[in-house]
């Protein structure tokens, strides 16, 4: 239900249409007798129906700083999966907003990357001091993008929604799963038009493109995928690269070459490359020829 009114109110252009989908769908989660409700009468629900109704609440703050830890090399091994796992999450939401965007140039960078990368790491960097999961960027944030944001007062009128939340934790927190559930399955259907840009005919590109998109909501992860996507490619270029130490000629695209044939015995055939250069056969120019 809620993926249907996002849809349909992105499609009349609303602005609002996220909030409409959500906001619906959370409403009719709410109410106690229904199948769908997110407070059924068990110690579960009962549990988070407790906490609703309270509607105001502020958690108390002694356990502000985290207890750390002398385990040296237990440290050392979580430092080095966040390390990894965090980066690659935050690549793959940051290329992926940003490219939604439109302001990715065709060297795959955007705009003050540096300083998005660097926001991102100081974040989790001081959160993690007060015992939080890493401060970091998430793909909700295609559904903010999608309804026009542009800059970063986005962010800044989001950290203030967040300040707000604090004291309403109670209700925020009694949002359902599949109330959101729905604007990601829209935003992800958004953002398929980027592989357009695959290149289809180069068959490592395929292959690690389609482990990628698959991957990820197989494992609830960008990373893992990421990590399917990255891996499969090197392992072929890998192997390609190897193979051509043994003189055995790379693999090439050239199945993006279509030939055109010719209208008489006597002509050679005009051949058109994936670049739409046109040369023919016989080694002559076929200039004119795309008309």
């Amino acid at each position: 239900l809620g993926f249907m009114i996002i849809a349909i109110g992105l499609a009349y252009r609303c602005k609002l249409a996220f909030v409409y989908g959500i906001g619906l769908v959370t409403v009719i989660s709410w109410f106690r007798d229904t199948p769908v409700t997110y407070f059924p009468y068990t110690d579960a629900g009962n549990t988070r129906f407790n906490y609703f109704k309270k509607v105001v609440d502020i958690t108390g703050v002694d356990k502000i700083l985290t207890p750390f830890t002398k385990d040296v090399a237990g440290a050392g091994l979580a430092l080095f999966t966040m390390l990894y796992v965090d980066f690659l999450d935050t690549s793959g939401t940051l290329l992926g907003i940003t490219n939604e965007m439109g302001v990715i140039d065709n060297g795959g960078n955007f705009p003050r990357s540096r300083e998005a990368f660097s926001v991102d790491a100081l974040s989790t960097v001081f959160g993690s001091i007060f015992g939080l999961s890493p401060i970091t960027s998430y793909i909700e944030s295609g559904a903010g993008v999608e309804a026009g944001s542009k800059t970063g007062l986005t962010a800044v009128i989001c950290g203030f929604y967040f300040f707000l939340s604090i004291f309403f934790a109670p209700i925020l927190a009694s949002i359902p799963p599949w109330a959101i559930g729905g604007a990601l399955l829209v935003i992800g259907s958004l953002m398929m038009k980027s592989l357009a840009k695959l290149n289809f005919n180069r068959v490592s590109h395929a292959i690690s493109g389609f482990l990628t998109m698959m991957v990820m909501p197989l494992t609830y992860s960008i990373t893992y995928g990421l990590i399917a996507g990255i891996g499969s490619y090197l392992v072929m270029e890998g192997t390609f690269w190897f193979l051509s130490l043994a003189r055995i000629q790379k693999p090439t695209d050239d199945a993006a070459v279509a030939t055109i044939p010719r209208r008489s015995s006597s002509e050679p055939d005009i051949v058109v490359n994936e670049n739409e250069k046109c040369y023919r056969n016989d080694g002559s120019d076929a200039e004119g020829a795309q008309k």
